[in-house]
């Protein structure tokens, strides 16, 4: 079995050692900024997927009639796996601004493993579920309960056919 030398190489293949960002950002600031982003971009279907162990983090959005995923999982914490995400796709939208193309694959995505979470685990603060969602933490209630529907009526088109 081979073994990884102080090098980083691997059975005679050069294995580059982590590397880890410097950021200050903590996961609130980052979906404030992944949703700035998008919104600029005028994307509005795109999620945010904490890994259900460890500290990675997956973007996920739809665009051009196909998923895309982005994902980091080899930062030390949350905050800066989701910053590795934010940082990929905002590069991906410059280069692409630049005329750039092919730098991402889209992936078909046909639904999601639903994982039920033990109580109090798992929640997000106010903050979140607004990035989440779309929203400045700012926002009325109306512009809230208006972009939920909008989300929930995507999400669950069946749920809400006009008569």
């Amino acid at each position: 079995m081979p073994v990884k030398n102080k090098k980083g190489v691997k059975g005679g293949k050069h294995m580059p050692e982590p590397s880890f960002i410097k950021t200050s950002k903590t996961v609130s600031q980052t979906l404030a900024d992944l949703r700035r982003l998008f919104l600029k971009w005028e994307i509005e279907d795109w999620e945010p997927i904490p890994a259900e162990q460890g500290p990675g983090y997956t973007v996920r959005y739809f665009r051009s009639r196909s998923w895309t995923e982005i994902g980091s999982y080899y930062q030390p914490t949350k905050a800066m796996n989701l910053r590795v995400c934010f940082q990929v796709i905002d590069n991906m939208f410059r280069w692409e601004a630049r005329g750039v193309s092919g730098l991402v694959k889209g992936t078909a995505f046909m639904g999601g493993e639903l994982v039920a979470t033990e109580r109090g685990r798992g929640e997000e603060s106010f903050d979140e579920a607004c990035a989440i969602l779309g929203v400045e933490p700012e926002a009325s209630w109306e512009e809230i309960d208006r972009l939920y529907k909008i989300k929930a009526q995507y999400a669950h088109p069946d749920k809400f056919t006009k008569n």
